[in-house]
């Protein structure tokens, strides 16, 4: 038997309904940009280079050489990302894979994670807070593609299980308590992954944990909860406190002292930025803007509104408060409120090095996470209180009856308000897939030139050397050539059986020093110099993530 799109099975228990139906579809939309992603990767012959290649490599040698800090960081000479969790995580898949293990890997972390964030808020608010959540990161893809083509980046790797940890956090400050192991987990992989995303890391990990604790506290509740989140942030952070007691000074020391050094960009670009996120039209909308200079967006808008809009979101989370007694609302109006403070704080921060313009294309997605929170919350606030007016007139409606007539009493319109939001989000998922749809896709995930040039330059040296102890070097016109084709080059023959670089062979190796040349997009030659052997490197040894 059927009714609508639910059916029944032979005892007469309903099998699957509209909120199944909503479950399947939330998962896979946000699972469909990473498939495509992989599997575009298998029609051309894909190379990791650049920072993805290093994070390989890094990955690759948890078998052996545990590493115990993340990425380096361009905050200083020496300073590393906090933690290795994501090399721990892409472990095994590059050893199955050499070559697209670290995509495919990556590919599903951030789609555990996406599903992680859907569950946590399909606990709050149903099928709507699902799909809702759903939309919220196909809207981050849309407005930044590499977050699927390139996951393994440890900004687009941190920034998927930040979300994650937004929607966690959310859900164990509405009662579900026992997300915050969760949370715990989530929050360290982003934090770890990128130091952008550790500020409101720590601060959704700590309000969580209160909230969650005066709530069992007054419900007389036992805390398993919260000793299952401490003992596994203790596995999380085992390793980058192991480094800090154990060297000197620790990456976590290094990195408190820079904070200390250099010019900031200062509150009012913070501002700038925040505004650049939530006054319409948003960075982030009517189609992906992302590859634009962020810098200019930054400095064409208002710091003021930015003041504006964290107004809003306060005046929403009184309004949940006190008229519209909404816990889940106030609860995502404190996680929209914190989040964007510590993006402004992290912001406020950022080291004017270099071209730290550059930098602010890819910073930005803590902010756009920050601004996407704030249109959410308003959003909910203004649909609740539209509920409750309608709920309200109705009522007076029904007491104004003749005597005998049909009163159905108000039940702050219950019957509607779930679909209604379940609407809204369905029509929020169409419009966040609208730009990725009509963003051409990539050939592959990466640089395509380098990667071809990464897959020359393999195929040349391993038809004229064995796998062997070697080094390798590349010259080229551009800098950034040499430096990307070059770990990507040296990644590619490790994961073919070569033993590269120095610091992991022992003293006395025979090693083979290789050097490419790199002309017109040309590998013109290859040079085999003679024989070198390897001395011990203290330093080397003593480099912080070993």
């Amino acid at each position: 038997m059927q009714s609508g799109l639910g059916s029944f099975d032979k005892a007469g228990n309903k099998a699957w309904s509209w909120a199944t139906f909503f479950h399947v579809v939330a998962h896979l939309a946000v699972w469909t940009p990473f498939l495509t992603a992989v599997a575009e990767s298998t029609r051309g012959n894909w190379r990791v280079i650049g920072d993805g290649a290093a994070i390989a490599m890094r990955s690759w040698h948890v078998m052996t050489q545990l590493p115990l800090v993340g990425q380096p960081t361009e905050l200083g000479t020496g300073l590393h990302d906090l933690g290795p969790l994501q090399y721990w995580m892409l472990a095994v898949p590059v050893h199955i894979d050499p070559v697209r293990g670290v995509l495919w890997g990556a590919a599903i972390w951030c789609m555990a994670a996406a599903s992680l964030a859907i569950e946590a808020a399909w606990s709050v608010l149903g099928h709507a807070g699902g799909l809702l959540a759903s939309g919220t990161i196909l809207g981050m893809i849309a407005w930044s593609p590499g977050l699927a083509a390139r996951p393994y980046w440890n900004p687009c790797f941190g920034m998927m299980y930040f979300l994650a940890a937004l929607a966690a956090a959310w859900a164990v400050m509405a009662g579900r308590r026992w997300w915050w192991p969760a949370l715990v987990l989530t929050a360290s992989v982003a934090m770890q992954a990128h130091l952008m995303f550790a500020i409101a890391s720590v601060l959704l990990v700590l309000l969580a944990l209160i909230t969650g604790l005066a709530d069992a506290f007054r419900e007389k509740k036992r805390y398993w909860w919260a000793v299952t989140g401490c003992i596994a942030g203790l596995a999380c952070w085992a390793a980058p406190l192991s480094q800090q007691f154990t060297s000197h000074p620790g990456n976590l020391t290094a990195l408190l002292r820079n904070q200390a050094a250099g010019q900031r960009t200062g509150l009012v670009i913070a501002l700038k930025s925040l505004t650049a996120t939530s006054l319409p039209p948003p960075l982030w909308w009517p189609y992906p803007q992302q590859p634009q200079r962020a810098a200019a967006v930054i400095g064409s808008r208002p710091a003021v509104f930015a003041v504006v809009i964290l107004a809003g979101v306060t005046v929403a989370l009184l309004a949940a408060v006190f008229p519209l007694r909404s816990r889940a609302l106030a609860r995502l109006a404190a996680v929209s409120l914190l989040t964007s403070g510590a993006a402004l704080v992290t912001f406020s921060q950022i080291p004017m090095l270099g071209d730290y313009r550059h930098r602010l294309s890819y910073l930005m997605m803590v902010m756009v996470a920050a601004g996407l929170l704030d249109w959410i919350t308003i959003g909910l606030a203004l649909v609740l209180a539209g509920q409750q007016m309608v709920s309200r007139l109705r009522a007076k409606a029904g007491l104004a009856e003749p005597p005998g007539g049909h009163h159905r009493p108000a039940r702050a319109g219950t019957r509607w308000a779930r679909p209604a939001a379940g609407a809204a989000a369905v029509v929020l998922i169409v419009l966040a897939a609208v730009p990725g749809l009509l963003q051409p896709p990539p050939s592959y995930p990466g640089d395509p030139r380098r990667a071809e040039l990464v897959s020359a330059a393999a195929r040349l040296i391993e038809e004229r050397l064995p796998p062997q102890p070697m080094t390798e070097s590349v010259v080229a016109a551009s800098s950034r050539d040499e430096r990307r084709v070059s770990v990507g080059l040296k990644w590619a023959l490790m994961g073919d059986g070569y033993r590269m670089g120095r610091a992991e062979l022992p003293p006395g190796t025979l090693i083979t020093k290789v050097t490419v040349f790199l002309q017109d997009n040309r590998i013109t030659a290859i040079v085999a110099a003679a024989h070198q052997r390897a001395a011990a490197s203290p330093a080397c040894r003593a480099t912080p993530g070993r």
